[in-house]
């Protein structure tokens, strides 16, 4: 499954799977047997690269005191900044984590200039056009 997929299915997931689990398995080629990462925190935390935490952790509300799901957003203390995103909704806090972690992991892989040519070629037409 493409991270980008998995990362759209772990949003809309009402809770953990083996399935997704297993999607994220391959994501990492990772050690067997497969934990549970959207079904437990700590599973979950594992999937963290190198340097990043959890900033913040919180069940979210609508304010009628009903909870409507949570919200992750993690860290690394070593950047001022935080070019990307790494924050995250999840109907679970393990999906939560599972989702920022995929987002960190999603733009680690995805090279950090693939827009920049599209948007100079943008720029480039519509100077020569003006």
């Amino acid at each position: 499954m493409d991270i980008l997929k998995l990362i759209a299915a772990l949003e809309s997931a009402s809770e953990g799977s083996e399935y997704l689990d297993y999607a994220i398995q391959r994501q990492f080629a990772l050690m067997k047997p497969v934990p549970a990462y959207t079904r437990s925190v700590d599973a979950a935390m594992s999937l963290f690269s190198e340097g990043w935490s959890i900033h913040r952790l919180c069940h979210r509300h609508d304010c009628h005191g009903n909870f409507s799901g949570w919200f992750a957003e993690l860290y690394r203390a070593a950047d001022a900044v935080i070019e990307h995103s790494a924050n995250s909704l999840g109907a679970t806090a393990a999906l939560a984590l599972c989702v920022a972690a995929m987002r960190v992991r999603h733009s680690e892989i995805a090279p950090a200039d693939a827009g920049e040519p599209a948007i100079k070629a943008g720029i480039l037409s519509s100077r020569q056009t003006a």
